[in-house]
């Protein structure tokens, strides 16, 4: 099966994720569709809420598996305005080891 870059697009456009998924579930829907990241759409109008990828969620797997991606996508939005190095996604790492999320 092709694992190209633009089939990985085409594939994550087509599976998505909705907040109230858990961090369990999204990794189970990666494993099964070959992708590394997915979108993470509201509900009811299907608009764009952020995405995840298949690295912080393993990161916040190892304590919290059964977190909701809506708190997933809340600590990514507070560390959204300091995006500019390496370090940040240093938040969510810390966020997910210190048991902060909840």
């Amino acid at each position: 099966m092709c694992r190209s870059p633009e089939f990985q697009n085409l594939i994550s456009r087509a599976i998505t994720l909705f907040p109230e998924d858990t961090v369990l579930g999204a990794l189970q829907q990666m494993y099964r569709h070959g992708v590394h990241v997915l979108p993470v759409v509201e509900g009811r109008g299907g608009d764009l809420l952020g995405e995840v990828t298949e690295d912080e969620l393993h990161r916040v797997a190892r304590r919290r598996p059964l977190a909701r991606l809506a708190e997933i996508l809340t600590v990514k939005a507070l560390a959204a305005p300091e995006e500019t190095t390496a370090e940040a996604a240093a938040p969510l790492r810390l966020a997910a080891s210190s048991g902060w999320l909840h």
